[in-house]
C-alpha cells in the first residue's frame, strides 16, 4: 500500500539544516545584522502593533514568489532560535511572507517607527513606517554584516552595474568622472531611501572609492548606491557570491504551498529523519498529516 504522505506545516522547521554554521561563518559576521540588511524596506521596514490585522503583524519580511530559496535561507539561519517562524505564500508577485512573533520582536529594536500618514489596514489598524536605528549598528562587524545582508539581496555585479551606470549617464545622474579603470558594483533599493542612504555612509566608511547615490524617478522610484569597493568590502562582495550560490542550490521540490497559501507542504521522502522518528511515535503538536488524495 501506497503510504506517501504530505506533511501540512503548521509552525516552519529546519529545512535539514541548509546553512551550518561552517558555512556561514559566526565569527566574522552577525546574522542579526546580516538579516536587517537583507529586508525589503520598500516604503519603508512596513509594521502594526495589533494583532487585528494578519499581514503586517509580527511580519519579518515580504519577499517576491521567486525568492522561496531566500526565505528557506533566512529561516534556515533562525529557526533553532526562533521556532514559531513560519512561511505563507499567497501566489501574488510578492506573495511569500514570513513571520514570527519572537523574531520579529527582535528585528523592531533595530528600527525607529513612524505613523505613515493615511495608511491604515482594512480593519483600521495604523499602520507604522520603519528606518533603520544606525545607532543600533556599532561595531565593524555588524555593520560590514548589514552590507553583507544588503549586497546579498540586492547588489549589482560589475556587468549589471554598467547598465545602471549606462541609464544614470543619460539621465544626467553621472558625474564626469576621469578614469575609466575602476571597477564598480552597485546596490539597487526599489522605493527605499534610508536603506539606500545608509550604505552609502556605511561603503565611506569603509574607505570605498566613487561612493555615489543616485535618484531615478521611475516606478518604483529607483535608489542606487555605486561604488569601488575597498579590500574590506571587496571580501563582503566575495562572502555575498559565496552565499548567493549556497541559496542557488537550495533544493524546493519538496516543498508545495496549500491551496489557502497559509502554510507550506514537506513532501515524502524528504520529510526528516527526527520529524519522522516522532511521528511514529506520536503525531508532533503543530502538524497535521494527511494522504495526498484528500489535500
Amino acid at each position: 500500500m501506497n503510504t506517501t504522505l504530505k506533511i501540512i506545516l503548521l509552525c516552519s522547521i529546519n529545512l535539514i539544516a541548509l546553512i551550518s554554521p561552517a558555512q556561514f561563518k559566526t565569527k566574522q559576521y552577525d546574522k542579526e545584522a546580516l538579516l536587517i540588511g537583507t529586508l525589503n524596506e520598500y516604503m519603508g521596514y512596513q509594521r502594526t502593533f495589533s494583532s487585528g490585522n494578519t499581514f503586517y503583524f509580527q511580519r519579518i519580511d515580504i519577499i517576491s514568489r521567486n525568492e522561496l530559496k531566500h526565505a528557506l535561507f533566512i529561516d534556515s539561519l533562525f529557526s533553532a532560535d526562533y521556532n514559531d517562524i513560519t512561511i505563507v505564500n499567497n501566489g501574488a508577485p510578492m506573495g511569500i511572507k514570513m513571520y514570527s512573533p519572537t523574531l520579529s520582536s527582535k528585528i523592531d529594536r533595530y528600527y525607529h517607527y513612524k505613523v505613515m500618514n493615511g495608511h491604515t489596514t482594512r480593519q483600521g489598524d495604523t499602520i507604522y513606517k520603519g528606518d533603520v536605528d544606525i545607532h543600533q549598528l556599532t561595531n565593524a562587524k555588524q555593520k560590514l554584516s548589514y552590507l553583507l545582508g544588503a549586497y546579498l539581496r540586492f547588489g549589482k555585479n560589475e556587468k549589471s552595474t554598467q547598465s545602471i551606470i549606462q541609464h544614470l549617464k543619460e539621465n544626467s545622474h553621472w558625474p564626469n568622472v576621469n578614469s575609466n579603470t575602476d571597477i564598480y558594483y552597485a546596490i539597487s533599493f526599489p522605493n527605499a531611501t534610508s536603506k539606500a542612504k545608509y550604505c552609502e555612509i556605511l561603503l565611506k566608511e569603509f574607505n570605498c572609492k566613487n561612493v555615489l547615490y543616485a535618484y531615478r524617478n521611475t516606478i518604483p522610484a529607483g535608489h542606487y548606491v555605486v561604488f569601488t569597493p575597498s579590500p574590506k568590502i571587496k571580501k563582503v562582495i566575495i562572502e555575498a557570491e559565496g552565499l548567493s550560490k549556497l541559496i542557488a542550490n537550495i533544493t524546493t521540490d519538496h516543498i508545495e504551498f496549500t491551496i489557502d497559501g497559509e502554510k507550506y507542504i514537506w513532501q515524502e521522502p524528504y520529510k526528516p529523519s527526527k520529524i519522522k522518528q516522532q511521528f511514529d511515535l506520536k503525531k508532533p503538536e503543530g502538524l497535521m498529516v494527511k494522504p495526498i488524495s484528500e489535500l
